[in-house]
């Protein structure tokens, strides 16, 4: 159901219903079909409601408290005094690439700064990330951040939050959408990060009552949009039971390019990812690449080579092959092999056609 923005009352009582503390996006939307506005919903009596949308007891009791506490006319004013916009379907800073869902929010609530969308890039990936994983989030943030790219993610652990720092090591834009209010910041440690994101003009984003506090049943709703706002999804590093893989699921719902970076055959942590680019997903090497398919000029972002593989890279000074460089360095083969990716992913290395690895020139 789109709600119109445009009369101002029912604007009101619309934004006022949105901030009403624990009520589900869902519930919300049933109500709106079964009384047809907001301001219906809002003075209907609660048996009403109940003999609608069959509510439980406690939505009934959340809704009439809310109602009791909450002037309608003052809701979104009070919510814009506290530093948090209301972003209604219909407004100009409603992002468009919502209508293509199914069920688009009907309202937004923010913090930081309203911008347009038109450059961004959604990464995802596991919240128990490799060092690996870790750089190559970093990099691809990096890079396309540094590009123009708003880089989007969920500000969760693992490479969420790699990639918030990396598009804002290079002063670039990025916008977290949350599981919870955009008052509430989780997971908590990420408190620091949250405060980076709307001082360096970044943006949080959420569908859900200001202060309302994480819900698991709301991750696979708020990766709906996290693959909705971007035209383009990468995928990092996920296992096969990684939330970023229902990530992927929501983008190619929606039409969107799904890329991924490649991981060693060894390590579960990418079975996930691999998996995608086994059933064709776009595999994503460079994201120089990246950016020259969208059209963009490109210039390189200069990086270390990371001290862990420092030795790796120093002993290719002539072509060898993994197993030799196991041995030579006395490291397992699949570790060697993971450093050997790591490298040829970031341009340092390369890999010839008799299978040996040699510095690239």
């Amino acid at each position: 159901m789109r709600v119109s923005a445009q009369d101002a009352e029912e604007r009101a009582y619309l934004v006022a219903l949105a901030a009403c503390p624990r009520l589900e996006p869902l519930t919300m939307k049933r109500l709106l079909s079964a009384f047809g506005s907001a301001t219906a919903v809002w003075t209907a009596h609660p048996t009403e409601w109940t003999s609608a949308c069959n509510l439980q007891d406690v939505t009934v009791r959340n809704l009439l408290s809310w109602r009791r506490r909450c002037n309608p006319l003052h809701a979104e004013p009070g919510l814009r005094d506290s530093g948090v916009h209301c972003i209604v379907q219909g407004d100009a800073a409603y992002p468009s690439t919502f209508l293509d869902l199914a069920d688009p929010p009907i309202v937004l609530f923010a913090r930081g700064e309203l911008h347009a969308f038109a450059d961004t890039v959604s990464i995802v990936g596991t919240r128990r990330m490799s060092a690996y994983g870790r750089e190559a989030a970093q990099w691809i943030a990096e890079t396309l951040a540094s590009h123009g790219y708003n880089v989007v993610s969920g500000l969760a652990e693992g490479i969420d939050g790699v990639a918030h720092k990396g598009a804002l090591a290079v002063g670039g834009k990025t916008t977290a959408i949350l599981a919870c209010g955009v008052n509430v910041c989780y997971p908590k440690h990420h408190s620091r990060l949250y405060t980076q994101i709307l001082e360096s003009g970044g943006l949080i984003l959420s569908e859900y009552p200001p202060d309302d506090p994480v819900a698991k049943h709301r991750f696979p709703q708020r990766n709906r949009l996290i693959a909705a706002l971007s035209k383009a999804l990468i995928v990092v590093q996920a296992g096969e039971k990684s939330g970023a893989l229902h990530t992927v699921d929501a983008a190619l719902d929606l039409g969107r390019d799904v890329y991924v970076v490649p991981g060693p055959i060894t390590v579960s942590l990418h079975r996930g990812s691999n998996r995608l680019l086994q059933q064709g997903a776009n595999v994503l090497l460079d994201p120089i690449d990246f950016l020259a398919e969208q059209g963009k000029t490109c210039s390189t972002v200069n990086r270390d080579i990371p001290d862990r593989w420092r030795e790796l890279y120093d002993s290719l000074v002539e072509p060898k092959a993994p197993i030799h460089l196991a041995l030579e360095m006395t490291r397992p083969v699949n570790e060697v092999y993971a450093g050997l990716l790591e490298l040829e992913l970031a341009g340092w290395v390369e890999r010839q056609a008799s299978g040996t690895y040699v510095r690239k020139s």
